[in-house]
């Protein structure tokens, strides 16, 4: 007689992997059509390249690998950015031939507006929620998010795409 057990986890597992795959998708569609009918007070691009340099500055290098980019959409940006006065660039004094790009401070007055209205926004939406709630989400989402860093790499590395493709 055949054991069935381990077909029968086999099929529990494709089943939670299908409504992974099902939740990320709607995910990624519901946070698109947020994105685009908020008014925030930057782009998301600028946003993130600004809370990177949150720390301290950094080269076009550093902050497109910390972004999963190129160096070209990273400099494009950056360009972009300086022209509208979030950020200003220096000479490297580790290496004379790059610059380091760091905020402005109106640069980082900007990031920190945005940043007050998000965190505003994300305490609302779960408001209903008990705080070990929220502290299991936020957690699962920083485990989702190294997962997917470290897939990056291997891609970036080319290692073959094992990981599923959300």
């Amino acid at each position: 007689m055949a054991d069935h057990r381990s077909d029968q986890g086999s099929t529990e597992q494709g089943a939670v992997t299908a409504r992974l795959e099902q939740e990320f998708a709607f995910l990624a569609r519901s946070m698109e059509a947020i994105n685009r009918k908020r008014a925030y007070p930057l782009e998301r691009a600028h946003y993130l390249l600004l809370l990177r340099l949150a720390d301290g500055p950094r080269s076009i290098g550093s902050l497109a690998t910390g972004l999963a980019l190129d160096d070209s959409t990273v400099t494009r940006q950056v360009a972009a950015m300086e022209k509208a006065g979030l950020v200003k660039r220096h000479t490297n004094p580790a290496d004379r031939r790059s610059a380091l790009i760091e905020p402005t401070p109106e640069g980082s007055a900007r990031a920190q507006g945005m940043r007050n209205l998000r965190l505003a926004r994300i305490a609302a939406l779960f408001a209903s929620w008990e705080e070990a709630d929220r502290a299991a989400l936020a957690n699962l989402l920083a485990r989702v998010n190294r997962q997917l860093a470290e897939t990056l790499a291997g891609m970036d590395e080319g290692e073959s795409d094992t990981a599923a493709d959300c």
